[in-house]
C-alpha cells in the first residue's frame, strides 16, 4: 500500500493506535523494523525524535493556532530589570515543515541555497570581527554609497548590527534576514542607483543607507573569509529559515527527500479548525509544494509565505469512544485517510504475557470477545474494549486488577452507571446486594405516588474485583462466559 501523506488511526480505547503510529512513523523514515524488539523500536523512535525527523504531540482543548503554526511569544530578558520583549515564534508544525523543506534544499543544493548559506556565514564572520573591535574599544565606521560614513554602535540581543549616523542619536538595526534578501537581489551594488526605491522594493521600509553600508562591508570581507567545509557544516535555525524563504516553487518540483513525520495523538480532542487554520487546505496532497495545484499562504504574524512540503507526513490517532468524533469527521474526512483499528483478539495469544492467552483455565481472548459482543449489541462497535488491556496479564491477580481498574470503570462510563446494562455485560457474579436495605418507608410523603413499591427494589453494588477470592472471581468470570 502506498504511503499516504495524511492518515488517522481510529478505534476503541486500547487497540494499539499510538503503538502503531510509532511503527508507521519509523517505516516512513525508512527504518526496517523486521525482527526488532519493542525496546529496539522505541530506541530508534527516540533517535528520530532527537534528529528532528519525528515530532510527537497531543491535541487538547487548550491547543491553539499559535502553538501549532506561529504566534507572538514573550522572551525572558537577559538582565533583571530589562523590559520583556515579544517575538514571533514558530509552532510545532511550521518548525517541522521548515526542517523538511531545508532537507529538500540540502539534498540538491541550488545556487540560491548556497548563496544564502554562504552569505549567512559571511554575516556571522563580520559580526564576530565587529564585536572584537568594539570589545577593544575601537570605533567601527562603514562607508556609504554617497561617500559618507556611518558608525557601528553595537550588536543587539537578536544579532542585528546597530548603525547610527555621525552626530545623530537615532539607531537603525540591520538584520541578517533583510541583508540576505538584498544580497540575493543585487549581485552588483554599483548598479543600485536609487537606493531607497530599489531596496524598499525588496525589504520594505528601512534605512537604506545603513543596509547598503553593511552589505557593502560584508561583501568586501567575503574574500578574506575561509571557505567552509560543507560536508561537516552545521546550520543554525535562522540559516535554515533563510534558505527555505529563498526557495521558489520550482525548487520543490520532482523532489523526494527524507521523510518528516508529525504524530498527533488524540487529534479529535482539539479544535481542529482553530488549530490548523488555513493549513487545513495546505496539507492536501495536490496542494503540497512541488505539485501543479500547490498553494502558499501569507501567515498572519510573520507575513511569510508558507506552504507544506511534499515530504511531511501527518499521523493522527482518534479514540472512537470520545463523543467529539462526529464533529471532527466533516473537517478532516477529505484530507485524511481513516484506518480502522479494531480489537485484535489473536494478539492476546501470540503477544500477551499469558501462555497461549490462558490464565487459570480462562481464555482471555475469548473473554474479551464475549464482553465486546455484548457492548456492541448494547451500544456500538466504537465503544468496545481494546486487546492491549489484556496483553500484560500473566496472573489471576493481574486479571482482577484489569477488571477493577480498567474494564469496570470503562463500563460505568459507557453506561452512565446503569447497573442493569453493566450486569448484562459482566454478569451477576460481579455484583452484590447492598446490605443496608431499608425496609421501613423512609421517603417523604407525596400524594398520588406509592413509595412502598420502591422499597421492594433491590440496590446492587459492584464488587471490588481485587478483594474477591480466587475461587469467587474465577466463578464470576465463568458465569460471565456462560460456562456454569
Amino acid at each position: 500500500m502506498a504511503n499516504e501523506l495524511n492518515q488517522i488511526l481510529f478505534g476503541p480505547p486500547g487497540t494499539g493506535k499510538t503503538y502503531n503510529t510509532i511503527n508507521k512513523a519509523l517505516e516512513l523514515c525508512g527504518e526496517d523494523l523486521t525482527g526488532l524488539s519493542r525496546q529496539d523500536v522505541k530506541e530508534r523512535f527516540e533517535q528520530k525524535v532527537k534528529e528532528g525527523r519525528i515530532v510527537f504531540t497531543t491535541f487538547h482543548q487548550s491547543m491553539t493556532y499559535e502553538d501549532f503554526v506561529e504566534g507572538i511569544k514573550p522572551v525572558e530578558p537577559e538582565k533583571e530589570g530589562d523590559p520583556i520583549i515579544y517575538r514571533i515564534e514558530e509552532g510545532i508544525f511550521r518548525k517541522l515543515c521548515i526542517e523538511a523543506a531545508f532537507a529538500l534544499a540540502k539534498e540538491k543544493e541550488s545556487e540560491i541555497t548556497e548563496n544564502v548559506l554562504d552569505f549567512s556565514l559571511a554575516f556571522d564572520d563580520f559580526v564576530q570581527r565587529i564585536e572584537e573591535k568594539l570589545t577593544s574599544e575601537q570605533q567601527v565606521e562603514l562607508a556609504t554609497k554617497n561617500g559618507g560614513r556611518v558608525i557601528v554602535d553595537g550588536i543587539s540581543q537578536q544579532g542585528s548590527i546597530l548603525i547610527k549616523h555621525p552626530g545623530k542619536d537615532n539607531i537603525y538595526p540591520v538584520t541578517k534576514q533583510r541583508l540576505s534578501k538584498l544580497h540575493a537581489a543585487f549581485s552588483d551594488l554599483s548598479e543600485v542607483h536609487n537606493i531607497d526605491q530599489q531596496f524598499r522594493s525588496i525589504i520594505g521600509g528601512s534605512n537604506s543607507t545603513a543596509n547598503w553600508a553593511v552589505l557593502n562591508a560584508i561583501r568586501n570581507n567575503i574574500s578574506d573569509s575561509v571557505e567552509p567545509n560543507k560536508s561537516i557544516r552545521k546550520y543554525t535555525w535562522e540559516e535554515k529559515k533563510e534558505v527555505v524563504q529563498a526557495l521558489s516553487r520550482e525548487d520543490y518540483k520532482d523532489k523526494d527527500g527524507e521523510s518528516f513525520v508529525l504524530i498527533i495523538d488524540e487529534i479529535n480532542r482539539g479544535n481542529v479548525s482553530q488549530i490548523f487554520g488555513e493549513l487545513i487546505t495546505l496539507i492536501e496532497e495536490d496542494k503540497r509544494l512541488g505539485n501543479a495545484e500547490a498553494i502558499q499562504v501569507r501567515l498572519p504574524y510573520s507575513k511569510d509565505s508558507f506552504g507544506v512540503p511534499p515530504n511531511v507526513y501527518i499521523l493522527g490517532t482518534m479514540n472512537t469512544a470520545d463523543r467529539s468524533v462526529e464533529a471532527l469527521d466533516t473537517a478532516l474526512r477529505r484530507r485524511f485517510s481513516f484506518i480502522e483499528m479494531p480489537p485484535c483478539y489473536s494478539l492476546i495469544r501470540t503477544d500477551g504475557k499469558a501462555k497461549d492467552g490462558i490464565i487459570n483455565g480462562i481464555d482471555l481472548s475469548l473473554l474479551l470477545e464475549i464482553i465486546n459482543k455484548r457492548i456492541e449489541k448494547l451500544l456500538d462497535k466504537d465503544h468496545m474494549i481494546g486487546h492491549s488491556y489484556f496483553l500484560n496479564i500473566s496472573t489471576l491477580n493481574d486479571l482482577k486488577s484489569t477488571f477493577q481498574n480498567k474494564i469496570i470503570p470503562l463500563l460505568q462510563e459507557y453506561f452512565y452507571g446503569d447497573y442493569g446494562k453493566i450486569g448484562l455485560v459482566i454478569g451477576a457474579g460481579f455484583f452484590e446486594i447492598n446490605e443496608n436495605q431499608i425496609e421501613e418507608d423512609f421517603f417523604a410523603p407525596f400524594d398520588d405516588y406509592e413509595s412502598s413499591v420502591l422499597l421492594e427494589k433491590i440496590v446492587y453494588r459492584i464488587r471490588n474485583a481485587q478483594d474477591m477470592t480466587d475461587e469467587s472471581f474465577t466463578a464470576a468470570v465463568y458465569s460471565l462466559m456462560r460456562k456454569v
